[in-house]
């Protein structure tokens, strides 16, 4: 983001109760730092200056600096605390969760690519846990293998799950602020210390706990030599008086021979291995979605669709399936074990495995018993209605407002969600004054007002926006999304008189609300008269050529049975006139 320079707006230093608040915010973002600790991150004797700025790609964020030298930023459209840069993070690298790389992925970094995960340092063997448990957007930090003084700080770009489930590729982390970039051109900057590895506090601890492990393992020792010893002075005393303690066990056996029934009967207390029970719910789970839920037309798939998609939803309500608490450990493990007893076939391309094809006749899906009941689908409700609503295509004049909110060009928005959209941009710019917008440049070139005219209302403005849009109306009918650009034709009925002085009835434009023009043919047969389809000159869809005049019955049919709006039919003053009536 900070690759390419950016527009610095204003910068002003900060005031007393300015670097007050400032404090306050970086100890609610960062509750692990002391007061004492923020106080050294901004002293009270160097100069502390915010810089209003803009980025190269239209972004307005804010940049802490003390002494010159940025210590935190924030970008404003991202919605985030405030983030820190790498030299705060030089101070207290535990800030953020980190991520390690190899040493030459820097250089790829520092030229503006984002971290993937081929170039994540992990300890084998990759479990679910080994990306942490983080959600998609996370801010993160990333070290290099030799050095855990952080060189980038960045966000997040899939959960952790997503990460684990991807195989080993795709995108990381979304690379905000990197070494070397245009904040590291701002004042002095210091150079990169040494912090050593990123696992050598790890290791020492490891180190450490081994130690006490062996002092507690000699200790015991000792102690079960003292309890042996013991021992054997007890047996000696019990041996002199055996006699008397066998006569006192005859007498309780005679006594008390009800409770001693009881105890002999009592069954032994059966102990569940909980590994082996994993590995029996594992198999049953992967046995079940082989058998109920994949399809001939699902194969070849990822191993990780068929975890996520089709094992993992074939576990009872009431059970967790865990690999990691199997004896397996890892999928590939289990899949390759699966592979050998010939239930499935499986290949590895650039390190993806997929599943290619199940033996459904293998004897193990055979004999699976399923031991939940099916729960009944309920289908869902198609209605025949058909709902004509407005919408708008995203074109390239609004994209620079509407990227920022994950649209792109070509996408169909409704008049809401652009509503909420542009509303969110402007209080995020600062652009509203109660009813009045304020006009950036950017949207008076959107908008394309007068040179001079800086403010409009707020209504007229987001008219006006979505007067930039391609106006589009969406038909939604028995399930299928229809998309018409501009006006919205209705359905056109009318009565013509063909040779002979026959009169017919031609409906149009069916098709435009989904409505096949076969299946409509044969709904008007039933009232007894012919139905055929026609081209009619000048227009683009065929018609519906009803004989006689039907038009009364065409446009009961329409708006009982398709649910169409009386807006949408057009030729009812076509219907024939009932006869006046005579009084005598």
């Amino acid at each position: 983001m900070f690759i390419k320079p950016f527009k610095v707006k204003s910068n002003n230093q900060l005031k007393g109760t300015e670097r007050k608040k400032l404090c306050e915010e970086i100890l609610a973002a960062y509750p692990t730092l002391t007061d004492e600790e923020t106080q050294l991150l901004i002293p009270k004797k160097e100069a502390i200056s915010i810089m209003k700025i803009v980025t190269h790609n239209g972004l307005s964020g804010k940049v802490y600096c003390v002494a010159k030298t940025p210590m935190f930023f924030q970008i404003e459209s991202l919605r985030l605390a405030l983030l820190p840069t790498i030299y705060t993070l030089w101070h207290h690298p535990n800030l953020l969760r980190s991520f390690t790389t190899h040493t030459p992925v820097v250089s790829k970094l520092s030229s503006g690519a984002d971290l993937m995960l081929p170039g994540v340092n992990i300890k084998e063997p990759v479990t679910l846990y080994s990306f942490g448990k983080l959600q998609k957007g996370t801010p993160v930090c990333v070290n290099t293998e030799e050095n855990k003084a952080p060189v980038a700080v960045g966000l997040t770009a899939l959960s952790s799950e997503d990460m684990y489930m991807s195989g080993g590729y795709g995108k990381c982390v979304e690379i905000l602020h990197v070494i070397n970039d245009t904040f590291c051109q701002l004042g002095k900057p210091p150079l990169r210390p040494n912090l050593g590895p990123p696992n050598a506090d790890t290791d020492k601890k490891i180190e450490h706990v081994n130690e006490i492990t062996e002092q507690v393992n000699d200790n015991n020792d000792e102690s079960v030599v003292e309890a042996m010893n013991d021992l054997e002075v007890d047996n000696d005393r019990v041996s002199e008086s055996e006699s008397p303690c066998e006569e006192t066990v005859e007498e309780n056996k005679v006594g008390e021979s009800g409770e001693a029934e009881d105890i002999i009967t009592e069954e032994p207390e059966v102990v569940v291995d909980p590994v082996k029970e994993m590995d029996n719910l594992l198999e049953y789970c992967f046995f079940k979605a082989c058998k109920k839920s994949i399809k001939v037309t699902d194969l070849p798939i990822l191993t990780s669709n068929f975890f996520k998609n089709h094992l993992l939803a074939a576990c009872p309500p009431d059970r967790n399936v865990d690999i990691k608490k199997s004896r397996y450990k890892k999928l590939s493990v289990f899949l390759a074990e699966m592979k050998a007893k010939g239930v499935i076939n499986t290949s590895v391309t650039k390190g993806v495995e997929s599943i290619l094809s199940i033996k459904f006749d293998h004897p193990l899906l055979k004999q699976l018993v399923i031991l939940e009941e099916p729960t009944p689908i309920q289908k869902p409700v198609v209605s025949n209605a058909a709902v004509v609503s407005e919408c708008y295509k995203v074109t390239a004049d609004v994209v620079p407002v509407l990227s920022k909110f994950g649209y792109e060009k070509g996408d169909v928005m409704k008049r809401a969600e652009i509503r909420k959209c542009f509303t969110e941009y402007v209080k995020a710019e600062n652009l509203q004054d109660g009813k009045i917008l304020k006009l950036n440049p950017r949207l008076a070139g959107i908008m394309k007002t007068k040179v001079n005219q800086e403010t409009l209302t707020m209504e007229d403005g987001i008219n006006k926006f979505i007067g930039r849009m391609t106006h589009m109306h969406e038909v939604m009918l028995a399930g299928n999304k229809l998309l018409h650009t501009g006006k919205l034709e209705p359905i056109d009925m009318r009565v013509t008189v063909r040779s002979g002085g026959k009169k017919v009835t031609l409906v149009n434009n069916l098709e435009t609300f989904g409505i096949n023009s076969k299946e409509f043919s044969k709904e008007c047969q039933s009232i007894g008269a012919s139905a055929t389809i026609t081209d009619e000159p000048g227009k683009k869809t065929p018609s519906v050529l009803v004989q006689g005049n039907q038009i009364l019955y065409v446009y009961k049919l329409l708006t009982e049975k398709y649910q169409i709006k009386k807006t949408y039919i057009r030729g009812l003053e076509f219907a024939p006139k009932k006869p006046p009536s005579h009084k005598k």
